[in-house]
């Protein structure tokens, strides 16, 4: 499957064509979700709506569909833009999704000097949610009833992005969202103990290979992102070298699950293990 964008032309040859989209389709997940009027179209093709020094806008071309809907590209004058994806009712649920944000962020990252990329939903769409994560962006924030609903109470607002490394490499990088310190480093026995500071990958790896937990070291990605997952980890350092580590999994409610603690053979029986122990069930 190909998708591809082609840049329209507002206030030319596409102008009827941009009409005819907007007044034939609504949109139930946006802050306008109603079919908008000719002349509500028009008003925005007149006040740069479409194309200005911000925004810029693009039919989703099929190589077998033909036009799947449209894409603004938004706040193009700042360091990270943003967009704003459409497509006809008729072609939604179809999986084409994934596919349109991927090409999109083709475009983006290939045509424009910028290392960031966002976007935007609402927290009940759940489609659009699947769609960023399938498409290799993060989750970045959580905005409560940010997102206006007429004539109801405000939806949350769910912010997602992409960085031009990952989208280089094809890799995501997961967010720690767990990232709050529960105690500032403390140094005993010439051994630095660290809240919620998560090694990398490579670390871990090493880390979890020396005390023989193969099944863990078998998917490097796998690994890196459970302990990221996880709702309080503490690492333990000498010289800088990780030697150590445990990490609690919870409910945040009432469960709390000490599930992971290990020290690198050629540091044990010092204690450190316990003071690991200690420390990852602070409250």
């Amino acid at each position: 499957m190909s998708i591809s964008l082609s840049r329209l032309d507002p206030n030319g040859v596409d102008r009827s064509g941009l009409i005819d989209f907007f007044t034939s389709n609504d949109f139930p997940f946006h802050v306008r979700p109603e079919r908008w009027t000719a002349a509500g179209v028009e008003e925005r093709i007149e006040s740069g709506a479409f194309r200005s020094d911000d925004y810029d806008t693009f039919w989703l071309q099929h190589e077998q569909l033909g036009s799947l809907g449209i894409v603004r590209l938004e706040d193009l004058t700042d360091d990270t833009p943003m967009f704003d994806l459409r497509l006809a009712t008729e072609l939604r649920g179809q999986g084409l999704g994934t596919e349109c944000l991927r090409a999109i962020t083709d475009h983006v990252l290939m045509t424009m000097d910028v290392d960031r990329f966002e976007g935007n939903t609402r927290d009940d769409n759940i489609a659009m949610r699947s769609t960023f994560i399938r498409a290799g962006w993060s989750k970045e924030a959580h905005y409560r009833r940010a997102w206006p609903v007429a004539g109801r109470t405000p939806r949350d607002s769910v912010a997602y992005a992409i960085l031009r490394e990952e989208w280089k490499s094809g890799a995501g990088i997961n967010v720690h969202w767990h990232d709050l310190p529960m105690f500032t480093p403390q140094l005993e026995d010439g051994v630095e103990y660290a809240s919620n500071s998560v090694p990398g990958a490579t670390e871990l790896i090493e880390l979890y290979r020396s005390v023989g937990w193969s099944t863990y070291t078998q998917n490097p990605v796998s690994l890196h992102k459970s302990v990221l997952s996880s709702a309080h980890v503490v690492s333990a350092r000498r010289d800088g070298e990780l030697i150590g580590l445990a990490r609690v999994i919870s409910d945040f409610g009432s469960v709390m699950y000490l599930q992971d603690v290990l020290v690198h053979p050629v540091h044990q029986r010092r204690g450190i293990g316990r003071q690991l122990v200690t420390r990852a069930l602070t409250p």
